[in-house]
């Protein structure tokens, strides 16, 4: 990346030269709620995240989609109406000189995001939503297209601040600009891999197709006090051997989705992936067989924190940790990635006593 010229327009949207923005040296730095304030008008625009085809029967305003059910789900592990959850801002990172830690959010508030219109936030979910969970084809594959939508919405969001922040970078110097750059540049990579990615699977729901789909389903036989939704292009395994690569820009990488939730009272886990993601999802569901059935809860758990900022967690499990297992769940739920491979750090994210009922193959990918 070249350096920003003193008199280009600065790259934070605000119209003014550089030097008179982001790269006066006399201007005092923005307050950390004030930065986040600006961070927040560079969301995308709300628009339902249904496929095309189905914008022509769009309703309503967009509202704010969960992505793992309210009442079935969340309310399982809510206390008094409220969950924990983490919201990495400049704000509570800078109070907290640089750590993370979950603060109580309101369930109707917790896991949702500006993804649908509400005539398809109903339709396209009432298979979850409105039916008893039997795990059927067409219900793992909303679940995995649930975690795409999202994820998808927040890489948009990411990319949408990039100019925000090559401004902040480039007032601070050079070896920093080019970091903010290797991260701007990961994260439009990381889009367009996820635009992809949604883009198949809108076609399977448009057609109403659930064969391409396959998966992992877990049945625990107590509730899973962490509750997630996310979607990746896994680059490891639990027991971290490597998956594959991501160095190469020009090919789509394999890619899965997670699901922690709950459903008639009982918790479930959820890998999927697509057809053209099946030598990686295949491998990755068959580290997490190998797993003995008492320490897959505890490897699950390090691994959904590893992987998503989504995640929500239980008032009453998490504050009956003890102060260095406290520690170790937000160390893992950092957003500069730990080095820990999720079995490495099983046995010490406080998961004891959570047993596995069943293990089951969903679609065709694994015959």
């Amino acid at each position: 990346m070249s350096k920003i010229g003193r008199n280009e327009k600065c790259p934070c949207g605000s119209e003014k030269k550089f030097k008179r923005c982001h790269g006066d040296p006399l201007t005092p730095p923005h307050p950390p709620g004030q930065v986040d304030a600006q961070l927040r008008k560079l969301a995308p625009k709300a628009e339902c995240l249904s496929p095309r085809s189905f914008h022509s029967s769009c309703k309503g305003k967009i509202i704010a989609s969960h992505t793992v059910s309210r009442s079935g789900s969340l309310g399982e592990i809510a206390r008094d109406g409220h969950v924990y959850s983490y919201k990495v801002s400049i704000q509570s990172l800078n109070a907290l000189k640089g750590s993370l830690e979950p603060t109580l959010t309101g369930w109707k508030e917790a896991s949702t995001f500006p993804g649908f219109c509400g005539a398809h936030d109903k339709s396209i979910f009432a298979p979850l939503e409105d039916k008893p969970f039997t795990g059927s084809d067409e219900q793992c594959y909303l679940l995995g297209y649930r975690a795409i939508a999202w994820e998808y919405y927040a890489k948009l969001r990411a990319t949408k601040s990039n100019g925000f922040r090559r401004a902040y970078a480039g007032a601070i110097g050079q070896a920093m600009q080019e970091a903010v750059t290797h991260f701007n540049e990961g994260g439009d990579l990381g889009l367009m891999d996820l635009t992809a990615r949604k883009s198949a699977m809108d076609t399977h729901l448009e057609r109403q197709d659930w064969s391409s789909l396959s998966g992992l389903l877990i049945e625990f036989d107590k509730t899973f006090p962490i509750q997630c939704a996310a979607a990746w292009s896994p680059t490891e395994d639990l027991q971290g051997k490597h998956l594959q690569s991501l160095d190469n820009a020009k090919l789509v990488p394999e890619g899965a989705t997670i699901s922690s939730f709950a459903a008639d009272g009982k918790s479930y886990f959820l890998l999927s992936w697509l057809d053209d993601s099946k030598n990686v999802g295949a491998k990755l569901a068959k580290s997490i067989e190998s797993i003995p059935d008492t320490e897959k809860g505890g490897a699950l758990a390090a691994w959904l924190l590893l992987t998503s900022e989504n995640c929500h967690l239980s008032p009453d499990w998490f504050e009956s940790l003890d102060k260095k297992t406290v520690n170790i769940v937000n160390a893992l739920m950092h957003p500069v990635r730990t080095t820990k491979s999720a079995m490495s750090a099983s046995r010490n994210v406080g998961i004891d006593g959570i047993g596995v009922v069943s293990c089951r193959h969903i679609g065709a990918s694994w015959r």
